[in-house]
């Protein structure tokens, strides 16, 4: 089940670490982890989240969460806020925010905004706070500059810092294309999970393979000691998690 992944990249604890960052290596999908923890922000009573959707809408997360065993609608509004871009875009076309340009933010200084909006309003009654952010790449199909993206993830790290109980979690695909961005906002954080194609290519049993690595020391990652793999297998209700020993799978 989910708790399996989260165990597996130690994020199943009531307080996590202030900043992770999933990268996505291109033809995987790692969207699986934005659900699982999602689902488990939401089980904590009274911890406040705030899902910001670029690469799917909110109710590809409902959906999901629906087959992973929670109802996030329960939540919303209360516990749950939601940055939808993708439906604001599809519903409001040019006229949306996200796409007009404006001589005085651009669009991550919009959304970094927002994003603060949204702590001002509900970090103080909660005992802890998660923003997860499903894809950054989705911002430089909408025109952001990697200097954007960079310095957006850059205040995220700054707002994880300045909050005692808060934990920002970004997720970029195509890692291996956007790989100089990927480093760098991976050096923000304390946990950086990587989602990888296997070695040996398409195999029944297994999707892909799961690197998990915590920093030690702030500014590098740390030695052999903190770096895990797993591998991992998404089947329509749940997430399987395998050690490589396991299968005969080379990884």
């Amino acid at each position: 089940m989910a708790a399996s992944v989260l165990l597996a990249c130690g994020l199943n604890e009531q307080k996590l670490p202030g900043f992770v960052h999933i990268s996505e290596e291109s033809n995987v999908d790692g969207s699986f982890l934005i659900s699982c923890i999602l689902g488990q922000r939401l089980r904590i009573s009274n911890a406040g989240t705030l899902l910001i959707c670029l690469q799917h809408h909110y109710q590809h997360y409902f959906n999901a969460g629906m087959r992973l065993g929670y109802n996030s609608n329960i939540f919303l509004g209360k516990t749950l806020n939601v940055i939808d871009v993708l439906s604001d875009m599809a519903q409001q076309g040019l006229d949306c925010k996200w796409l007009r340009s404006s001589d005085e933010l651009t669009l991550t200084e919009q959304l970094i905004e927002d994003i603060r909006t949204q702590l001002a309003n509900n970090y103080a009654n909660r005992t802890s706070y998660t923003i997860l952010i499903d894809n950054l790449s989705i911002l430089f199909n909408l025109g952001a500059s990697k200097l954007h993206v960079q310095q957006f993830c850059q205040s995220l790290a700054a707002l994880a810092k300045e909050h005692e109980n808060l934990t920002v979690i970004t997720k970029l695909s195509n890692s291996d294309i956007h790989q100089l961005t990927d480093d760098n906002v991976a050096k923000l954080g304390n946990v950086r999970i990587q989602v990888l194609r296997l070695k040996s290519g398409v195999f029944r049993e297994v999707d892909g393979k799961l690197l998990i690595e915590r920093v030690l020391d702030e500014g590098s990652y740390a030695c052999e000691q903190s770096r895990k793999e797993v591998l991992y297998k998404v089947n329509d209700r749940n997430v399987k998690i395998f050690n490589p020993g396991e299968i005969g799978v080379k990884v």
